[in-house]
C-alpha cells in the first residue's frame, strides 16, 4: 500500500527537489533528468547529462570495476543503496555526497527507474580531514593522552609515554590518579575535577 498518491506523490517528490540534490536514472544508469540542485553541485546543464550514463560522475576505473556494475546491478533488482559517495564534479573535483539511490518500482515489481536523493557533505569531509590532520600533527608534537569521563586511561601517544616512563601496558586501564599525589588524589577538590 502506498502513502502517497498522485498529486500527494508529486507533492512530497517536489518538497524533496527544493531542499536535495536529486537525478534520475534507466535501471541501467542512464541519466534521464536532474534538478537545479544536483546540477548546481556538479556543475552540468541537464543537456550535458541526459542521455550519459552514471559511470560520468565516477573515478574511471571505479566506472569499469566489477563493484560498479554490480551496484547497478542490485539497483535494477530492486535493491537500494545508501551511503556516502565520492564523485567528481564537471571541472574533476571531489564532490562527497550522503546520498540514497532509490529504485522505483512497478505494479510488477519490476524497477522502472532509480531516483538518487543527495545532500553535498563536501565542506563536511573536508573539515574532518583537516581536524584529522591537526589531531595527528598534535600527536607527532604534543604528549596526548585520553581518558573515559571517570579518570579511567584509555590510550596515551609515544610523547607522554615517555615523558612518564610508561609503557602503555602498564597505564592502559587505570586511573589518573596514579600521577598525582596520593593526597589529592584522595581529595573532594580532585574528584570534583572528573
Amino acid at each position: 500500500m502506498s502513502l502517497f498518491k498522485g498529486s500527494s506523490a508529486k507533492a512530497v517528490l517536489d518538497a524533496f527537489s527544493r531542499s536535495q540534490a536529486m537525478i534520475e536514472f534507466t535501471p541501467d544508469g542512464t541519466i534521464l533528468t536532474a534538478n537545479e540542485n544536483f546540477l548546481g553541485a556538479m556543475g552540468y546543464s541537464l543537456d550535458e547529462i541526459k542521455g550519459q550514463h552514471h559511470r560520468m560522475f565516477v573515478e574511471r576505473d571505479y566506472g569499469a570495476s566489477q563493484e560498479y556494475a554490480e551496484f547497478w546491478r542490485n539497483l535494477a533488482k530492486g535493491e537500494f543503496s545508501a551511503a556516502e559517495f565520492l564523485r567528481f564534479d564537471k571541472a574533476g573535483n571531489e564532490v562527497w555526497i550522503q546520498a540514497s539511490y532509490n529504485p522505483v518500482l512497478n505494479s510488477a515489481g519490476k524497477t522502472v527507474k532509480v531516483v538518487k536523493i543527495a545532500s553535498d557533505i563536501t565542506d563536511q569531509k573536508k573539515r574532518n580531514a583537516d581536524n584529522e590532520g591537526q589531531v595527528a600533527a598534535i600527536n607527532r608534537s604534543q604528549a596526548v593522552i585520553h581518558f573515559e569521563l571517570d579518570g579511567t586511561i584509555i590510550d596515551a601517544n609515544e610523547n607522554f609515554l615517555g615523558a612518564v616512563g610508561y609503557s602503555l601496558k602498564e597505564i592502559k586501564g587505570q586511573h589518573h590518579r596514579m600521577f598525582v599525589d596520593p593526597e589529592y588524589g584522595a581529595s573532594g577538590d580532585y574528584r570534583q575535577f572528573w
